[in-house]
């Protein structure tokens, strides 16, 4: 039986963890150095897919863990493919085709694991279709938010489908919907322009991930806008943060879907996010030029915000912009998918190889050796045309 004070304690950490608050991205990053990972992190796993030929992944395009199963989407079969929590193969998802309980590519998946449901909104046949963890087509779900970039499961039987802002009059950038394709609540757009100044092309990077889940809540940034929205207690689509970019975040009028002839600021940057209970990860990098296509800089970088502490570290820029694995002295680390405890990164059998045969491995002093060895004997046998393989971090409390 609790007290008073005690319910006052826990009502004010619930009010604390959901207000809204800023991360200044901007200040962070004036300051870089080398992060280790057990700065943050304590302890890390490799595991390598299984390598047989009907488990070969082609690249790796999107990850997502349950308790008992790692889902992939890829580049392979382009099918979403189900392993074990150990990478053991255990199936395809759906097959490849345009019929009915077909699909022949994947826009976007999402898992609903406590129903067990895996939702595939695909490319050209515009509908989602459902399948259970054992592979078994469930039902289609065919409405007109498909026609929108993105669609992934939400709540219940609800939907949250996302567009960044290509015509210059839509008005939403997240909506929330059901089934039958009612919007039920959304946010609003705050970018907008006449159509004949709209370019028609649209450009992502691979760190612009639209949504995550966080302590199975739904939460979403668009690709232009600094600010990540959840639900609150009652379900309603509110602002969570704020990703203060200051003079990096790209001009209204400069961004990809609007025709424009000046020169991209060279301090603009992208930048994605991925939340886990206690840190955020702001993997960001530089823009194209818009009239050559070409990367301003090649070099990434990566904010950790620390929720606990409110304070941040930015890794130093490099082509990965990474943080140094001094655990088992594994590639350097930037995460593409994050749960609640953990923070993922795929890795292809040749970058494997090439980062084990390296001096930068050979010479770096790590905290678990054992591993280490570990990952001397696996060099011995890798081939470049491998599997796949997963580097789970495990996050300190």
């Amino acid at each position: 039986m609790t007290n008073d004070k005690t319910e006052e304690t826990t009502r004010e950490q619930a009010i604390e963890t959901d207000a809204f608050y800023t991360i200044p991205f901007a200040d962070i990053i004036k300051n870089k150095r080398e992060v280790n990972l057990s700065e943050f992190a304590s302890d890390v796993e490799i595991i390598q897919f299984e390598n047989t030929p009907k488990a070969l992944l082609g690249r790796v395009q999107d990850i997502q863990l349950t308790n008992d199963y790692i889902f992939v989407e890829h580049t392979g079969n382009k099918l979403i493919t189900q392993f074990s929590r150990d990478g053991k193969y255990i199936r395809h998802i759906g097959t490849l085709g345009r019929g009915p309980k077909e699909y022949a590519l994947c826009r976007k998946f999402s898992l609903d694991e406590k129903n067990e449901r895996i939702y595939i909104q695909t490319n050209w046949t515009r509908k989602i279709l459902v399948y259970n963890f054992d592979g078994e087509y469930i039902k289609t779900v065919k409405y007109p938010a498909v026609e929108r970039l993105y669609n992934v499961w939400s709540r219940d039987s609800l939907f949250i489908s996302f567009s960044d802002q290509h015509t210059g009059s839509d008005p939403f950038l997240f909506v929330e919907h059901n089934e039958q394709g009612d919007t039920l609540q959304a946010i609003s757009q705050h970018n907008f322009w006449n159509s004949d100044k709209t370019s028609h092309s649209m450009v992502s990077f691979w760190g612009q991930n639209s949504f995550y889940r966080l302590n199975n809540k739904l939460h979403m940034k668009s690709w232009y806008n600094d600010t990540v929205y959840t639900y609150d207690a009652t379900n309603k689509l509110v602002p969570q943060y704020f990703i203060d970019l200051k003079n990096h975040k790209i001009p209204d009028d400069l961004v990809y879907e609007r025709k424009s002839t000046r020169p991209m600021p060279e301090d603009a940057r992208w930048i994605g996010v991925h939340e886990t209970e206690n840190f955020i990860f702001i993997p960001y990098g530089y823009h194209y030029n818009i009239q050559t296509r070409e990367v301003l800089k090649e070099e990434e970088g990566c904010v950790l915000y620390n929720k606990k502490t409110k304070q941040g570290l930015a890794v130093k820029e490099t082509k990965l912009g990474g943080f140094i694995n001094d655990l088992n002295g594994g590639p350097d680390f930037k995460p593409t998918y994050t749960n609640d405890t953990l923070a993922v990164m795929a890795v292809s059998a040749l970058d494997m190889k090439l980062f084990l045969d390296s001096d930068e491995f050979k010479n770096r002093e790590v905290k678990f050796p054992e591993q280490k060895e570990l990952l001397k004997q696996l060099n011995q046998t890798l081939k470049e045309d491998d599997n796949s393989f997963l580097v789970l971090v495990k996050l300190k409390n």
